[in-house]
């Protein structure tokens, strides 16, 4: 059954985001290099935060301190990499399919994204994949009845979506961060992030019952708002192309 587990687990985690890089990133060799640049912007952040934990002995065991200054800093890098992004933007749309598009910066902030969900996804959850092999298996503290491998494997899988929204949804934001609806969107990001990292707490939680369904449930609802987000972006975007082209 340890086989059954690990690809069940592994499909379930990191099936949503193989599938959107080899039917979409994969074969543009421009997102290729977005994607890699995110990533490494990603993996920087996780190791300060590593950093951070590695001398912050006293509050080593504190999850919910290390979960606030891990988001800060994957926040103040998600900056970061806007900024560096919009400096190279000009040359990102010469040799795009589309120069003039008002697409291409919701394009580009989806394939930036997606790097994030991506080293975010492995790193977060490659190591409990790999002992799910062994013979034993390790129970959800707050649903006795699963896994801890598959709800992690579920939490991944929902959290590498929310990268790919927040990072559009951010992009969207500090590119209006003069008007409210700029400042509004780089607000929802930052509060729902924190918000669906602190609900996965739940997770482990021995005195409520459950804990891992309402997580997943509230994971769930922020994706969805998070999504209708972006859709409503996309759509005023759209209505700008059609305002151009006519």
């Amino acid at each position: 059954m340890s086989l059954y587990t690990f690809f069940g687990c592994l499909l379930t985690a990191y099936g949503p985001i193989l599938s959107i890089f080899f039917l979409y990133i994969g074969q543009n060799a421009q997102y290729v290099l977005l994607m890699v640049s995110s990533a490494f912007f990603c993996l920087i952040a996780l190791l300060i935060s590593s950093v951070i934990w590695y001398f912050a002995k006293a509050a080593q065991s504190l999850h919910p301190v290390s979960i606030a200054y891990s988001i800060t800093v994957q926040e103040i890098f998600r900056w970061f990499f806007f900024l560096l992004l919009r400096r190279s933007e000009a040359g990102l749309n010469v040799v795009s399919a589309n120069p003039h598009s008002p697409l291409n910066q919701s394009i580009f902030s989806f394939v930036t994204g997606f790097g994030y969900a991506l080293t975010t996804a492995l790193v977060s959850y490659i190591s409990l994949l790999v002992e799910s092999i062994g013979p034993g298996v390790i129970m959800c503290p707050s649903c006795p009845g699963a896994t801890t491998f598959f709800i992690s494997a579920v939490t991944t899988s929902l959290f590498s979506l929310l990268h790919i929204t927040w990072m559009m949804i951010a992009f969207d934001g500090f590119s209006n961060i003069k008007k409210p609806i700029g400042m509004l969107r780089v607000a929802w990001v930052i509060t729902s992030h924190f918000g669906a990292s602190y609900v996965t707490l739940l997770n482990s939680s021995e005195t409520i019952q459950y804990g891992c369904v309402y997580a997943i449930i509230s994971c769930i609802g922020i994706l969805s708002i998070s999504t209708a987000l972006v859709a409503l972006s996309l759509k005023s975007r759209y209505r700008l192309v059609h305002s151009h082209s006519s």
